[in-house]
């Protein structure tokens, strides 16, 4: 079925003084996606990227530095490894079918079902009954991926190369280390399996029958990766007056879980090697983002202009 093969292409592409002080410092991190990471004991610079999934590779060379600090460094590293693309798929198909006895209808109440319903229909020509042996979480990617597509119709899923992928592959080119700082079963639970399933369903449900206010903000979200402005990137995700706003557990899986195990794998990465760092936008900023928790340990962060 050609709907089934594009939701596995699309999904391969797919913290009183101390308080203050952090305050200070996640206003600090914001206006570029380049930053560069030195002291607290490195030889040599690394490089932390903010990386939009989406946006066209292209992009890439309007990013200030990136060209020679991809030069530079010595290894990248992404939040996992791009390359083998068969084993990801594999696994992604194996978690995102819907455990045995668990179904839509008994996720969601019948308003709710059939909004969803419907909404998948409209958007993918198939509806519940073929789709609904799928996680919501994966249901969500795939409907979100299909809107960005119809809303900005040059975006070719088949063919995208997301920037994340671009720096490996040239580091790999260049005959460079590439590692991961987590597995594809970190980010299976991470988007499938770290809330219960109703709650996935019942976000899934909101953003459908809220779809018509979603070009609005992706064009704030292109709009704000394009400047460089993570503060209000993360802003814009994390509303708390979203009306289909995720749980704080939810959300603390996507974002703050992570970035505090990356956080305690990266000194020995940087100190081994200078790195590239390659991760989405969002991991950069915030009290718990990448760059507050390296500066709180010591390293100077510096953007790159």
């Amino acid at each position: 079925m050609r709907t089934l093969n594009f939701i596995w292409v699309a999904i391969l592409i797919f913290l009183a003084s101390v308080f203050s002080a952090v305050a200070q410092d996640t206003e600090q991190y914001t206006g570029t996606l380049l930053w560069k990471v030195s002291g607290n004991g490195l030889e040599k610079p690394s490089y932390i990227l903010g990386t939009h999934h989406l946006v066209h590779v292209s992009f890439a060379d309007k990013i200030a530095g990136l060209k020679d600090a991809m030069e530079t460094t010595e290894q990248t590293v992404g939040e996992l490894l791009m390359s083998d693309q068969t084993s990801m798929q594999a696994k992604m198909q194996q978690a995102a079918v819907m455990p045995a006895g668990e179904s839509y209808d008994k996720l969601l109440s019948a308003e709710d079902y059939a909004t969803l319903d419907r909404g998948l229909r409209e958007m993918l020509t198939v509806g519940l009954d073929q789709l609904g042996r799928l996680k919501p979480g994966m249901l969500s990617m795939v409907y979100t991926i299909t809107l960005y597509t119809k809303i900005y119709p040059e975006f070719n899923p088949m063919s995208h190369e997301a920037i994340d992928a671009y720096v490996q592959r040239i580091a790999k080119e260049k005959g460079k280390p590439v590692l991961g700082l987590e597995t594809v079963e970190d980010q299976i639970y991470a988007l499938f399996d770290a809330a219960p399933l109703k709650e996935y369903a019942e976000i899934l449900a909101c953003g459908v029958k809220t779809s018509d206010k979603v070009k609005e903000q992706m064009d704030k979200m292109s709009n704000y990766y394009t400047n460089g402005q993570l503060r209000e990137m993360y802003d814009l995700t994390f509303d708390a007056d979203d009306e289909c706003q995720m749980s704080q557990k939810h959300q603390d899986a996507l974002y703050k879980d992570r970035n505090d195990k990356w956080v305690e794998k990266l000194p020995a990465i940087m100190k081994d090697k200078s790195s590239l760092i390659a991760v989405g936008a969002l991991h950069l900023v915030g009290k718990d983002g990448l760059l507050v928790q390296l500066a709180q340990q010591g390293y100077t962060i510096e953007p790159v202009k």
